[in-house]
């Protein structure tokens, strides 16, 4: 029933996803998860064909989903981290709300500001654990686990099939590689109108949170509980279009390939 997939990057995870996925009775399967090793490169070439397959299945596209988790273009590189953390909290948070209202938050909101149903003072998560993890990483025994951010509510996310498909998030201080890890929990994961996107989102966050910690990017972990690759959409341009993407990243590797062998040859 489970299946394990490691990846290079988001582009090679998503492809090798759907070529699973295509395989399997309805195109869905549980407890998928994919071990991402580069979580913070883009394929522009795989985010051209993902975003053609959206528009002509009538899904949003890789920015917009990306973006409802961490709209990196208000974070630039060297950014002061409080400008940072205004500029989500009272431009981006309330813009994605607003495009999404029939939900109770959204992903972004929950990482700045979770809240409860019973009322509580809205807690900055985020901040948190950056906080908490740039005081650990000069200790002499700093603690590795205690970074996780909750997105699901018992009290305010009542619905079967609403807000939010992304549970949970757990980042890892890894000290001795000097790298931030993260794990992502999906109770339902649909891989064409939100997968990729979710990759390209999820790993713009973690170079946020490195960056600030003073470390690099490691792994991203994606449990997808349910897995879909959404063949209602139409399986044929669906197939097509995953076939068009392998033939994207075979003819980079080649490329990559050849480029090896000619640096080495003038050695």
């Amino acid at each position: 029933m489970s299946k394990f997939l490691t990846a290079a990057n988001n582009a090679v995870a998503w492809v090798s996803i759907m070529e699973y996925l295509l395989g399997e009775p309805d195109g869905k399967c549980f407890h998928l998860v994919t071990a991402i090793s580069d979580p913070q490169t883009e394929f522009k070439g795989i985010t051209q064909i993902v975003d053609a397959l959206a528009k002509e299945t009538g899904a949003i596209s890789t920015m917009e989903n990306a973006n409802a988790i961490w709209p990196h273009v208000l974070a630039p590189p060297g950014q002061d981290f409080s400008k940072t953390m205004k500029r989500m909290k009272e431009f981006a948070a309330p813009l994605i709300k607003e495009a999404n209202s029939k939900h109770a938050d959204s992903y972004l909101e929950r990482l700045l500001a979770w809240r409860s149903k019973e009322g509580g003072s809205p807690v900055p998560q985020l901040e948190k654990i950056i906080d908490r993890m740039k005081k650990e990483i000069d200790n002499p025994a700093p603690k590795s686990s205690a970074y996780d951010l909750a997105i699901f509510s018992a009290g305010l996310d009542p619905g079967y099939m609403s807000f939010p498909c992304l549970s949970h998030l757990s980042f890892k201080l890894d000290v001795s590689q000097q790298k931030v890890h993260l794990a992502g929990l999906y109770r339902n994961h649909h891989f064409i109108s939100h997968g990729y996107g979710n990759f390209l989102g999820l790993g713009r966050l973690m170079r946020f949170v490195a960056a600030q910690v003073g470390c690099g990017v490691g792994e991203l972990l994606c449990v997808s509980t349910h897995g879909d690759a959404e063949l209602h959409r139409g399986r044929g341009r669906i197939r097509e279009r995953v076939t068009q993407a392998r033939a994207f990243l075979d003819e980079h590797l080649a490329a990559v390939a050849v480029q090896r062998e000619s640096h080495f040859a003038t050695q």
